[in-house]
């Protein structure tokens, strides 16, 4: 894609002024609606239409001298043909329009409208031949000099001596002459030796007849738009062109412009005045914005370091939940050994594990219900502490008393019955999974199978001595009477061990279970204690979404005004230096 103009014409001057047009336009939106006065929001738009002002070139060269291929060339599109003007005695002056049309603004000049994007920066008039330009024709002309911030003369390699373009430079006016530049067109038609001698020829000539050089250069413009249009890489053919060094010096000449600059600069210093306005009006905004944020900020942060600070105040509430649970299993413990008397091994009592069981849990969760009251009194006294601070801070920094129940304070009562029953809930849950009830009651009907098991063999045995006694089998009956004593005692062994086994597992599913119920109640505890702290965060919402709707109303504002800040501070470090070299050059 071909560059475009002002890529290649002023570049720095136009991305200049497109930023501060940029901030310009930000300020005059803010301005409306921050209330800073029309009169300086109009001042400050009629500045930049100002800069909007295109620039504008005058060419000037004998019919055929090439003048028309030269601007098309420069701009790269093909805006100025031979068939733009309707007659060559006139003076076409090219403006931008969004169609194509032609407007006859008097009997010597036609304004021609293009929809090219380079014509609203810059705007061109081309002349009449000199060879062909009247009296009437020269004094229009005359009256575009003066506006012109440049002047092309170009002529015809093959005839740079036209009488008439020279004639026509001695009737100019000597300080416009300033404005001037002498372009050699076609210089494809000569050889580089030949350029370079008419090159010098009209230097010598100028400076002869008007005392002055005039900046000159050569060209083949026809190349040069060939390298732009043609959309091949085309270096060599720019190159061969040499239009690189006119176009330098007329981007000079743009960049350089004093009253252009001078406009910037005032447009510049209008947009720093309007911003420090607009920022003076909405700095209470953004003060209030800032202390939004300071405060509500830090809200939740200040809630896990308290909510973590009062966990570890209830750490001894732990302890004592573990304690209550290994007394319980304690205070189970003689149910447990009445189950290993003679009697009760005999005849096991169905309910004896569930009654162990139901020991075990009534008197753990007597204990905590006792205790976990005190644990969550605790909660509520550090989240009151923070809602009294948190409270003192709202009326400092907004001036807003927070009120949310009758007495002001809010009501506790249900996050703290929440932790009580969290807590509660948790340990009932873990205890009924210790299973005592199953377990121990396989292992009484073991024993007690075992045991009778036992007696039954030994019985037996001991019958069947006697039978061989009354028929004196003997020894037979004396061996029969050793195998039951066997039997005896191989049982009262059994239910001895058995009677270990089941101390060893009670004490061991009670051990197991410590660490398991107390990582729920630790649990539970935290989160009854995390919701209690939610809820205290929960009764800032309504000034939260107060804090979100100024935010929303006045943040966007805040940063279009840091971005424009941004950009009139590195617009400052482009015109600070120019406005201080055009003040030394007036000094």
């Amino acid at each position: 894609m071909p560059a475009k103009p002002t890529d290649l014409l002023g570049k720095n001057y136009f991305q200049t002024r497109e930023k501060l047009g940029d901030a310009i336009t930000s300020l005059s939106e803010l301005g409306r609606e921050s209330g800073v006065s029309p009169a300086r929001v109009a001042l400050l738009q009629n500045l930049m239409a100002n800069l909007e002002d295109p620039f504008l070139f005058v060419v000037v060269g004998e019919v055929n001298a090439g003048k028309s291929t030269l601007l098309n060339a420069l701009f790269g599109e093909d805006f100025c043909n031979a068939d733009v003007i309707p007659t060559t005695d006139r003076i076409g002056f090219f403006k931008y329009g969004a169609e194509s049309h032609e407007f006859d603004f008097s009997d010597d000049i036609v304004e021609i409208f293009r929809p090219n994007e380079f014509l609203k920066s810059f705007n061109i008039v081309d002349t009449p031949g000199t060879n062909s330009i009247e009296s009437g024709h020269q004094q229009i002309t005359e009256q575009f000099l003066p506006m012109a911030d440049l002047v092309l003369f170009v002529f015809s390699v093959t005839n740079p001596w036209g009488a008439s373009t020279w004639d026509f430079l001695d009737r100019i006016h000597h300080q416009w002459k300033k404005k001037i530049v002498f372009i050699l067109q076609q210089c494809d038609l000569r050889t580089e030796e030949e350029v370079a001698a008419i090159l010098e020829h009209l230097q010598k000539t100028a400076h002869h007849r008007f005392g002055q050089h005039f900046p000159t250069f050569a060209v083949s413009a026809k190349k040069a738009f060939l390298a732009k249009t043609s959309g091949l890489e085309n270096e060599d053919l720019s190159r061969k062109s040499q239009i690189e060094g006119l176009e330098r010096y007329i981007s000079g000449v743009v960049e350089s412009s004093e009253p252009r600059l001078v406009k910037l600069i005032h447009a510049w210093r209008a947009a720093c005045y309007v911003l420090g306005e607009i920022k003076e009006k909405l700095g209470a905004a953004s003060e209030i914005i800032r202390a939004d944020d300071e405060l509500l900020s830090e809200l939740e942060p200040a809630c896990r370091t308290q909510q973590e600070r009062t966990l570890k105040k209830c750490e001894p509430l732990f302890e004592a939940f573990d304690q209550s649970f290994r007394a319980a299993g304690l205070q189970a413990e003689p149910l447990l050994d009445s189950e290993f008397r003679v009697i009760s091994a005999l005849l096991p009592r169905r309910k004896s594990a569930e009654e162990i069981e139901g020991l075990i849990f009534a008197t753990t969760m007597k204990a905590v219900r006792r205790s976990i009251g005190a644990g969550a009194t605790a909660v509520k006294e550090d989240v009151t502490h923070l809602w009294e601070r948190v409270s003192e801070e709202m009326q400092e920094h907004f001036n807003l008393e927070l009120s949310v129940g009758e007495d002001g304070s809010p009501d506790w009562t249900q996050a703290h019955r929440r932790i009580e029953e969290k807590v509660e809930s948790a340990t009932a849950e873990a205890l009924r999974d210790l299973k005592l009830r199953e377990e121990l009651g396989g292992l009484f009907s073991r024993r007690c199978r075992l045991i009778w098991g036992a007696i039954f063999s030994a019985v037996i045995t001991a019958l069947g001595g006697v039978i061989l006694m009354m028929l004196e089998m003997h020894p037979w009956n004396a061996v029969a009477f050793g195998i039951a004593s066997v039997f005896l005692a191989l049982g009262a062994i059994s239910g001895a061990r058995s009677v270990k086994k089941t101390r060893a597992f009670y004490t061991a599913i009670l051990d197991k279970h410590r660490e398991v119920i107390a990582q729920k109640q630790r649990r539970a505890f935290a989160e009854g204690t995390a919701a209690f702290y939610h809820d205290f965060v929960g009764l800032f919402e309504p000034l939260r979404r107060v804090c979100r709707e100024h935010r929303e109303k006045f943040e966007p504002q805040l940063k279009i005004i840091n971005k424009t800040e941004a950009t009139l501070a590195e617009l400052e470090r482009i015109l600070a230096p120019v406005e201080k070299a055009l003040s030394s050059r007036k000094q």
